[in-house]
């Protein structure tokens, strides 16, 4: 167990690091996240990145619930392993499994991430979000914090270039990249549309 938590530890080090090469990053307000006990933070979805940026941003570990294709995905399945991520697919019983683990976690004082919209943006806009985050909260009412990512939609890694031949070569090196955390969202005012406005006011604070 131990050497587990010390290769977390060096894989979320080596994260900020290359986060930092890749892109000019700018955090805020990522001290308002408490030291200890669970919670759960929600992101809107631009590129395959987010969850790298949102844990070099962050001073705690965070568990990510993911994708199971790209979960298992070879070369990548051996860190969402070490992240203890979250595998989800839109059937019931994978559902229900994923809910499970969520609630252990935020037990054990976990803080799990979620992206609301499900998929990545194919047009850079903040897409409609899940009913399936009011089901958690309503079953694990935790603090939530709300995280808004900007600068990502022109990178590779993004959709905006899922259509051209081009698309993995960079359009610009190092750009700029900033990510929001804003304040805490009590479970009893958990509503998609209300979540959606949070994310979109902290998007257009910077």
């Amino acid at each position: 167990m131990r050497k587990v938590a010390n290769l977390e530890k060096f894989y979320r080090t080596m994260a900020r690091w290359l986060i930092k090469i890749i892109y000019r990053t700018k955090f805020v307000g990522f001290d308002k996240i408490p030291e200890h006990g669970p919670v759960l933070l929600i992101a809107n979805h631009v590129a395959y990145t987010d969850g790298v940026v949102i844990q070099a941003a962050c001073k705690r570990p965070v568990r990510f619930i993911i994708d199971e294709y790209i979960y298992k995905t070879p070369g990548i399945h051996y860190f969402m392993c070490l992240n203890r991520a979250i595998p989800i697919l839109p059937k019931k019983e994978s559902v229900k499994h994923a809910l499970d683990e969520v609630s252990k976690g935020l037990e054990n004082g976990d803080v799990i991430c979620i992206f609301p919209e499900g998929q990545l943006t194919y047009t850079g806009n903040l897409g409609r979000f899940k009913p399936g985050i009011e089901w958690m909260i309503e079953r694990d009412p935790v603090p939530i914090y709300p995280i808004a990512l900007k600068g990502l939609w022109n990178s590779v890694l993004s959709r905006k270039y899922l259509k051209s031949k081009w698309r993995f070569i960079p359009k610009a090196f190092r750009l700029e990249v900033t990510a929001i955390c804003g304040d805490v969202i009590h479970p009893k005012d958990v509503r998609v549309n209300y979540l959606q406005r949070v994310i979109l006011d902290l998007k257009n604070q910077f």
